[in-house]
């Protein structure tokens, strides 16, 4: 759980490094610039433009610096042009980063809602009890995939890695304070470590 927590910061951190060192936007000098929309203009870097709907990056390539204009725009005559990602040095800390959290989740909350319920219920309402287990963790996961991009608008791509990192560090107290340990106790006298 310890990972989960530090592999999801570290994916938050990862996604403000690329945010903060990516291209910068030209400051627009020209009154009325046809290539220069209201929401394209607010772009300060090109990560924040493409990320924008309807926007793209134009730039030569080689400068530390270029244009956001309408991702319908024609006006773009420089080499580089995009509306889907942003070169930066960091890019590769994603991957690192996401692996390290996959691995993390992978061998630990990924299988802990089976493995601690076919352990924790008396076996009365076992069948019961893992079925509304089961319902309420395909709900959250309903509900994560749904509310991801309305997050991600809100908070930036930073901020709701960092959210879920520390929602992921409310479960991890929560387990530490309130779930026993159940290794080496028969089912039978799981009941015991409740009361």
């Amino acid at each position: 759980m310890v990972g989960v927590v530090l592999g999801l910061a570290a994916l938050g951190a990862a996604y403000y490094g690329i945010s903060s060192t990516t291209a910068g936007i030209l400051p627009k000098t020209m009154p009325g610039d046809p290539t220069l929309s209201d929401t394209c203009s607010s772009a300060v870097s090109c990560d924040d433009c493409v990320t924008k709907a309807g926007c793209g990056f134009c730039s030569d390539g080689e400068s530390l610096a270029g244009s956001c204009m309408p991702d319908n725009s024609t006006e773009c005559v420089l080499s580089y042009y995009t509306v889907d990602a942003c070169y930066s040095p960091y890019s590769w800390t994603i991957i690192a980063a996401m692996v390290f959290y996959i691995a993390c989740f992978a061998t630990g909350i990924g299988t802990l809602p089976w493995t601690i319920n076919a352990e924790i219920y008396p076996m009365w309402a076992r069948s019961y009890c893992l079925s509304l287990a089961t319902l309420t963790n395909w709900c959250f996961n309903l509900l994560i995939a749904f509310t991801f991009l309305d997050v991600t608008t809100l908070l930036t791509k930073y901020g709701a890695f960092w959210f879920y990192s520390g929602l992921a560090g409310v479960g991890w107290v929560v387990f530490a304070l309130f779930l026993p340990e159940t290794r080496g106790v028969p089912l039978e006298h799981v009941q015991t470590l409740f009361s």
